[in-house]
């Protein structure tokens, strides 16, 4: 089920403005402030977690898994050579 809700258009231009910056949609950045308003404030960390989540998400689709591991697996590479360059100098 979904619901119409009026915005001044002021406060639209800023939604729209800043469900870009997140790419998301203006109908999702409303959902998560209206649960985050609505919540007790113990969940108010879910709230936020879900938004970092969901532009994790957004900004790695374009990424293969198999992608991802293997920047992961060099980054861990390099660290430990550093590390060993270090100890032995």
């Amino acid at each position: 089920m979904s619901s119409v809700i009026t915005l001044p258009d002021h406060l639209y231009e800023r939604l729209t403005s800043k469900s870009q910056q997140l790419e998301r949609t203006p109908d999702d950045v409303v959902a998560d402030l209206v649960r985050r308003y609505l919540s007790e404030p113990d969940d108010s960390w879910q709230a936020e977690f879900e938004v970092l989540l969901a532009r994790v998400h957004a900004r790695t689709a374009a990424f293969s898994s198999d992608e991802i591991e293997a920047d992961i697996t060099l980054a861990a590479t390099e660290a430990k050579e550093a590390r060993r360059a270090r100890r032995a100098a």
